[in-house]
């Protein structure tokens, strides 16, 4: 039966991830020291830092790249969920704290580096991935492949639009919580990765 099928196929695959987990556990513990912990010769870190410091900035960073994201994303996700009103709030929260996130990421990635390109990546990663998460498949669709009907065949209009309505909003707070992190750091109100050597 089809679902038979399908559940054979999950516990494949549920039983594949966990073979390359316990691979992928093993390659990290052979090159480590007793009870797992890195040997004395290999660094944490490329520079020396203030880890305490950069918890420090990490926090602040983490709280003016959640703010940002937030209050960017509240007026496009107003328009989209004007009807219910509960779902916009859940959504500003979420992207609230995935902007906390993306803050931190964004931080440690981009550091000293005036790359734009690097810049862009980081802001798109966060915006695709949360734009992808949010579209539901429709009830219509048909099952391997996945067929929705027009335009697209594999999205319909209704899955077409939460994609473009959430990828627009992901985007936008995404991009102003960078934009606040680059001004905050040029203004020397938080420091980028690395901040200062210790004392």
């Amino acid at each position: 039966s089809v679902s038979g099928d399908l559940c054979q196929s999950m516990w494949r695959m549920v039983v594949a991830v966990a073979v390359l987990c316990a691979g992928g556990w093993g390659f990290v513990a052979r090159g480590t020291g007793p009870r797992g912990a890195l040997p004395h010769s290999a660094k944490k870190w490329s520079v020396e830092i203030d880890e305490m410091a950069e918890r420090l900035e990490s926090g602040k960073t983490a709280v003016v790249s959640g703010l940002c994201a937030g209050i960017a994303a509240t007026p496009i996700e107003g328009l989209i969920h004007l009807n219910f009103l509960p779902q916009w709030e859940f959504n500003v929260d979420q992207i609230s704290l995935m902007g906390a996130a993306f803050g931190l990421v964004y931080r440690y990635a981009v550091r000293e580096d005036d790359n734009p390109q690097l810049k862009m990546g980081v802001v798109a990663a966060f915006a695709l991935t949360r734009a992808l998460s949010a579209v539901d498949v429709s009830p219509s669709c048909d099952f391997a492949p996945l067929t929705c009907g027009p335009p697209l065949g594999y999205l319909d209009f209704d899955m077409l639009f939460q994609l473009l309505s959430s990828l627009a909003s992901s985007g936008l707070a995404f991009a102003a919580a960078a934009a606040a992190v680059d001004a905050a750091c040029d203004r020397a109100w938080l420091s980028r990765f690395p901040s200062r050597p210790p004392p």
